[in-house]
């Protein structure tokens, strides 16, 4: 259920949350070996080895590069592009870990840029991102290793530059978190996006990866319609193009620790090292789903589970002040809010309640706040549903 103005608003910027004309065109190819799973699982084609699995994914920062560039063009400095590879990686990595995949993560990047844009300089912040990444969770007991890349100058295509990945690793059969396994009477436990993790040197605002196109253009003001119109599509209306009242500069409201571009840069946190510990600490036949909701925010698990399945989320954490800004500044319904962005918590582990105790300590343990955010129930049908509490009532989705 999504207020249609809004939606509409959305979509005339080019972007979709749910992406419907996507899953159709691909809904006949074969859904590998877990076809549950959340994320594609083949055979080990490489090895022929009949115990074995493979997962391969490609995902990246989407347009949040975009905005990237015009907060590097304000004096936000280089360290920008180090947040940009790392949205690249662990929107990559995070899927591959809700099947459990704890690598060697082997790791190629693409760049597509506009030259006349986007200096060298730019491009090895970039690189050196991704490097810095892979050697700090690798220092963690997660190998992360890159293999190469390829940098395009397709300046026809592209206005400024966009940053993705693509990542393969290998997994056991009897090892993989199949979210087909999630059944009524499992809970749901949500792990905050915001604060400060133990292998994060800085705080972050929860923003992860979606999103970004329409929060960049309704947070931030109209004087950079001007001042860079390389930053959007020229299709746009232009009522639609940074028609927010701040600039990055400007303090959060409700959170003075960041400006306003800040909190929308804060890089997407990986959850990897606490998986690790989830993995380790309960039985795997026990974690019936791990769901990274990542693009379509609190409705992304709708997806997954068994026909029938109804996941009703009636305790959810505390809106950050992100979304709370985001929310104001749009006008936005707080329905499609939690169809966009993930509103607070970007990781849910699905299991029997037996384990909640553990699981909230595995997160206090490495500084994320984590609570049981609702359960799973029966609709009595074959359809699937998502029930998501709101201040304005419950939002179904479906």
């Amino acid at each position: 259920m999504i207020d249609q103005r809004h939606d509409a608003r959305y979509q005339q910027r080019g972007v979709s949350a749910g992406k419907a004309e996507v899953h159709a065109a691909i809904d006949r190819q074969d859904a590998g070996v877990f076809p549950g799973a959340f994320c594609k699982i083949v055979p080990d084609h490489l090895t022929g080895s009949a115990e074995h699995a493979l997962v391969i994914h490609a995902d990246g920062a989407g347009t949040k590069s975009s905005l990237a560039y015009l907060a590097w063009k304000e004096g936000l400095g280089d360290g920008v592009w180090a947040g940009i590879a790392q949205d690249s990686l662990v929107m990559n990595l995070d899927d591959l870990a809700c099947v459990g995949a704890l690598g060697p993560f082997l790791i190629s990047n693409t760049i597509g840029r506009n030259a006349k844009r986007i200096p060298g300089s730019v491009i090895a912040g970039i690189v050196n991102g991704y490097q810095a990444l892979c050697e700090h969770l690798t220092a963690l007991g997660i190998p992360c290793i890159m293999t190469g890349g390829e940098t395009a100058d397709v300046g026809d295509l592209v206005r400024t530059l966009i940053v993705d990945s693509t990542i393969t690793a290998r997994v056991r059969r009897d090892e993989v978190i199949d979210a087909a396994n999630m059944v009524p009477g499992d809970v749901i436990v949500g792990f905050s996006s915001t604060g400060q993790a133990t292998w994060e040197s800085v705080p972050n605002a929860g923003m992860g990866s979606n999103g970004l196109t329409s929060a960049r253009h309704e947070l931030l003001g109209a004087d950079y319609r001007a001042k860079y119109p390389e930053t959007y599509a020229p299709e746009v209306p232009a009522d639609l193009v940074y028609c927010g009242r701040f600039s990055v500069s400007d303090p959060l409201p409700g959170d003075p620790r960041f400006t306003v571009g800040q909190a929308i840069l804060s890089p997407t946190r990986t959850y990897l090292p606490l998986i690790r510990d989830l993995l380790a600490a309960i039985p795997r036949q026990d974690l019936h789903g791990l769901i990274h909701c990542s693009g379509g925010g609190q409705s992304k698990i709708v997806k997954f589970g068994r026909p029938g399945n109804r996941y009703v989320k009636d305790t959810p954490l505390a809106v950050p002040p992100l979304f709370a800004a985001l929310k104001e500044a749009t006008g936005q319904s707080w329905a499609e809010c939690y169809s966009v962005y993930n509103m607070g918590w970007r990781l849910e582990v699905i299991l029997p309640a037996q384990h909640v105790a553990t699981v909230i300590a595995l997160g206090k343990a490495v500084g994320i706040h984590a609570q049981v955010v609702g359960r799973v129930e029966s609709t009595g049908s074959e359809a699937r549903e998502v029930v998501v509490r709101t201040p304005d009532g419950d939002v179904t989705y479906r």
